[in-house]
């Protein structure tokens, strides 16, 4: 999930971007194979993977920027709606599609929902942009949903994933603060002495492109690690595959329609819209790989589900983002005749 500064050029996907569903599937299946040829030879080397995954999150939280705070409240609207829609409605409508769809697989279920926990840190902002979102606010609510998921995540796992399958609360706040916690204040602290150090020109150009680049890498390099190191998969766990596809997309059909719904129902403009229908439909896998990694590591098929749930979300963003820009034309928005873009009250 690419992170941003406070400037904003135009956000494309990148060949990259495009490529990683595809990239993520080649690393889950390098993993497996590796896993059967070594026979579960490599179980010890859990340590390998988390120093990676802790790596992974560093670079994911590299150029979160947490100045914006106070531009978000000041939205209060939106804002209110935006937090209420992404840390109580949306972990209970998860919750649900797990029960209707996964009760009799609580591995998958857990990992769903694992996924589906955290909003997105960054990523979001492409779609924003390609949608016409508003890309100020989307900003602002960064530092927001960083707080709120290294805040909420271990009471909605014990709420939520410890009805489903055992959670050690040691291991699980552990993982959360190692994976959350620790690489925020890490990356911040990083990049505020590269900025004094070096200065903002090095720092916002070698430097972010050089996360950017081993972001990605990285993390292919943990998804192998993490099925190579962790109990065999057999040929009945891959069958769940199916079912974590479906449950997802529904999961992000249902999220869509239920954003939309909130900002018609409260009038807001189709730039507020387009934000918070991204704000709260993306999510943020790379993070919860690292707690699953910690708290379920005798559970692949936890894993198995976050590291799909990529694979189904970039189709299904673009397609949300081609969706907007449909409705935006059809549907008559409380800023009709002018889709402003700017954060405003």
């Amino acid at each position: 999930m690419t992170t941003t500064t406070t400037s904003q050029p135009a956000r494309r996907l990148s060949i990259r971007d495009e490529a990683k569903p595809f990239i993520l599937i080649a690393a889950v299946a390098a993993g497996i194979g590796i896993n059967r040829i070594v026979d579960g030879g490599l179980e010890d080397y859990h340590w390998v993977v988390q120093t990676g995954l802790f790596l992974v999150i560093f670079t994911v939280m590299a150029f979160v920027e947490i100045t914006g705070i106070g531009q978000a409240f000041r939205k209060v609207k939106p804002t209110a709606l935006a937090i209420t829609t992404n840390y109580v409605i949306v972990p209970a409508f998860a919750w649900s599609l797990g029960w209707l769809l996964l009760r009799d697989h609580p591995d998958l279920w857990a990992g769903v929902i694992l996924y589906t926990l955290t909003p997105c840190i960054g990523w979001y902002l492409i779609f924003i942009d390609l949608a016409k979102g508003n890309m100020d606010w989307g900003l602002a609510m960064l530092p927001i949903d960083i707080v709120l998921q290294i805040l909420l995540l271990p009471v909605y796992l014990w709420l939520l994933i410890g009805k489903v399958v055992p959670i050690d609360m040691i291991d699980l706040i552990r993982s959360v603060a190692v994976f959350l916690a620790l690489p925020f204040a890490a990356a911040y602290m990083t990049r505020t002495l590269l900025v004094r150090c070096k200065g903002r020109d090095f720092t916002y150009g070698p430097y972010k492109r050089a996360t950017s680049e081993l972001k990605l890498w990285a993390l292919v390099a943990v998804v192998i690690g993490i099925f190579a190191t962790q109990p065999a998969l057999d040929g009945s766990d891959l069958g769940g595959v199916g079912l974590i596809i479906g449950t997802i997309t529904l999961f992000f059909v249902g999220v869509f329609g239920i954003a939309l719904i909130v900002g018609r129902t409260f009038k807001l403009s189709y730039a507020d819209t387009t934000t918070l229908v991204f704000e709260v439909t993306a999510r943020n896998s790379e993070s919860v790989i690292g707690v699953a990694a910690v708290a379920f590591h005798d559970r692949p098929l936890v894993t198995l589900a976050i590291v799909i749930g990529p694979i189904v979300e970039l189709p299904a963003l673009l397609m949300l983002s081609r969706t907007m820009l449909r409705l935006r034309a059809r549907w008559r928005w409380s800023d009709a005749p002018h889709h402003s873009t700017q954060l405003s009250a």
